[in-house]
C-alpha cells in the first residue's frame, strides 16, 4: 500500500509546485494631462488596447473656450503615447480632449480640464 501512496504524493507535490499562469485581459486605458510651465503647456495621452496588436489611431486638442489651440495625432500597436506642446496664457482654463479608435472602433472621447496657475 506504501508503495502505491508514494508515487501519487510525488504527483501531488509536482503539480502543486507548478505555477499557473492566468491570462489576464487588459482594459482599454487612456490617461490624458497637461502640464503648465508659465505661458507653455505641455499635453499628453498615453492610450493602452487589449492586446498588442491593437492598432490605435487617436486625436488629441487643446481648447480654450471655443478656440482649438493645437491638435497633435498619431497611429500605434497595443499603445500610443502622443505630446506636444503649445502656448497658453496664464489664469486660463484649457480642455484637453483625446478622441481614438481602436481597430477602427471608435470610443467615446476622454477631456480633462485644467487651469494655468
Amino acid at each position: 500500500m506504501k508503495k502505491r501512496i508514494m508515487p501519487f504524493v510525488v504527483i501531488i507535490a509536482l503539480l502543486l509546485a507548478t505555477p499557473a499562469y492566468a491570462v489576464s485581459t487588459r482594459l482599454i486605458s487612456v490617461v490624458p494631462d497637461i502640464q503648465f510651465s508659465g505661458t507653455n503647456a505641455t499635453c499628453m495621452a498615453l492610450i493602452t488596447a487589449n492586446k498588442t496588436t491593437d492598432k490605435i489611431s487617436a486625436t488629441m486638442e487643446l481648447w480654450q473656450d471655443d478656440d482649438m489651440i493645437d491638435s497633435w495625432s498619431g497611429v500605434g500597436y497595443g499603445y500610443l503615447k502622443l505630446e506636444g506642446d503649445a502656448t497658453v496664457r496664464r489664469y486660463e482654463t484649457y480642455q484637453l480632449t483625446v478622441s481614438y479608435s481602436v481597430n477602427g472602433t471608435v470610443k467615446t472621447p476622454v477631456t480633462i480640464d485644467r487651469t494655468n496657475k
